[in-house]
């Protein structure tokens, strides 16, 4: 199995990347790493670009005017239109597609860059495949293949009055089987009760109003719960007890959260000045992930 996600170096900070600004060259080059992640200037809110596709089918873009490359990360809520002005979805985009992409201008600081802020995506020439290969190299360095032993990986993707965000959610403990040299291998990974953690140590959505939030994995999950805790409600217990480690968890019974659940997607509603903990069950084992609506 391959994944983008596998390659994407992310963190939460949003920028303003100008559309021309990255790789120089076609190959993914560290040069063009450390490009990607310039920010502080403005962005050019609409592009062109061809459509490239990784290994497992992954939809990526390649600025045409630089080379640099970017993932649409919320496509799905993106207006796609073919040559003759009729809707497409994703799937119908092919390699060598040139696209004209619209949007707020506002990537996150990554490699490749991430851009969820995509309100529309035009095919202006439909091209052919063998146009995209001279990206052959990027695609290569970019399908990364997943370590089997690595636990499943999870963004948390939601819109604000200001931007679409993705936040790449760290994982709080596991219990994962793998296979190594034809036996099977069990890992396991103990951690924090989710309430135990100090807020300054778990991911901040940083929401200020209600969201409705999409979390994707990198894998099909099985089964998942989600709850939460008020913030402030922690921070009462922590300071009565010393420390957020020295919180009894099981005082502060946790309030369950509905999900809807497809595949490789959960849709979540979020409120701000929350602790939210995640517990996901796929083919391979369990994985728990927590952050939080602090700010």
């Amino acid at each position: 199995m391959t994944k983008v996600m596998g390659s994407v170096l992310c963190c939460m900070t949003l920028c303003m990347v100008p559309a021309g600004c990255g790789q120089p060259s076609e190959s993914g080059s560290a040069e063009g790493a450390a490009a990607m992640k310039a920010a502080g200037r403005s962005a050019e809110s609409d592009m062109e670009a061809m459509v490239v596709r990784l290994d497992d089918g992954g939809l990526l873009l390649v600025d045409t005017r630089s080379g640099s490359p970017f993932v649409p990360t919320a496509v799905d809520e993106a207006d796609i239109i073919g040559v003759d002005g009729r809707a497409l979805t994703a799937d119908d985009l092919k390699p060598g597609n040139v696209v004209r992409v619209a949007g707020n201008g506002i990537m996150l600081e990554s490699y490749p860059g991430q851009y969820p802020g995509i309100e529309t995506i035009e095919v202006v020439s439909e091209g052919t495949a063998a146009d995209a290969e001279r990206y052959a190299d990027l695609v290569a360095e970019l399908s990364v293949t997943v370590d089997p032993a690595q636990p499943a990986a999870a963004n948390l993707e939601y819109t604000t009055d200001l931007a679409r965000v993705t936040l790449m959610l760290r994982d709080n403990g596991y219990t994962w089987t793998y296979e190594e040299n034809g036996e099977p291998v069990q890992a396991i990974a103990d951690a924090a009760h989710p309430v135990q953690i100090d807020p300054a140590d778990v991911s901040d959505a940083g929401i200020d109003q209600p969201v409705e939030g999409t979390v994707v994995f990198d894998r099909p999950v099985e089964a998942l719960t989600v709850t939460r805790w008020s913030e402030q409600a922690l921070e009462q217990a922590a300071s009565a007890a010393g420390s957020y480690q020295d919180i009894d968890a099981d005082s502060l019974p946790a309030e369950t959260v509905t999900v809807s659940l497809e595949d490789e997607k959960a849709r979540v509603d979020l409120d701000p000045g929350y602790r939210y903990a995640l517990d996901a069950t796929f083919a391979e084992g369990t994985v728990g992930y927590v952050f939080t609506t602090l700010r």
